[in-house]
């Protein structure tokens, strides 16, 4: 199965149905907001609003179409594949103004609203979607991430 809008609505509606609700983000999020035109994606983007991934964690063993990535496990990040498609999961947690911790010392400040104002059809799905302010936000600050840190040992979370 090819990364598709419908793609992208069957992995939203099958964390939602595990009790995992995320929000769309990255590529297919701008795509779907007009911000740029359609292409191949080669993952699907979410955001995790929650203190700590414990319950996401919890969770996710409990879905055998997703097989959690360990190389990906990091305080600010799970991935795991849906039938060959990679999806990464952010980790923001909602405070006065929405925070990433990447790395764990790494912050990034989100803007309020954190999502798009209403949910947005995706393979007729009914989506919530990081807003347009933040998607740009995010791409034009992404180095300040320290993205090249995902290479090192030591940011990888264990397993508790």
């Amino acid at each position: 199965m090819e990364n598709t809008r419908e793609k992208v609505a069957a992995v939203t509606a099958k964390l939602r149905r595990s009790g995992i609700i995320c929000d769309l983000f990255g590529g297919w999020a701008e795509e779907v907001l007009g911000l740029r035109e359609p292409s191949a994606h080669s993952d699907i983007d979410m955001v995790y609003r929650s203190e700590t991934f414990k319950e996401f964690d919890a969770k996710l063993q409990d879905v055998p179409e997703f097989e959690e990535v360990p190389l990906k496990r990091f305080r600010h990040k799970r991935a795991f594949r849906y039938y060959g498609t990679l999806c990464e999961i952010t980790l923001v947690q909602v405070r006065k103004q929405p925070l990433t911790l990447f790395w764990g010392d790494v912050p990034f400040l989100w803007e309020n609203p954190l999502l798009h104002g209403t949910l947005v059809e995706v393979g007729r799905e009914p989506t919530s979607i990081v807003s347009a302010s933040n998607l740009k936000r995010h791409r034009n600050l992404h180095k300040e991430t320290q993205p090249h840190r995902w290479r090192d040992p030591q940011a990888l979370e264990p397993y508790d």
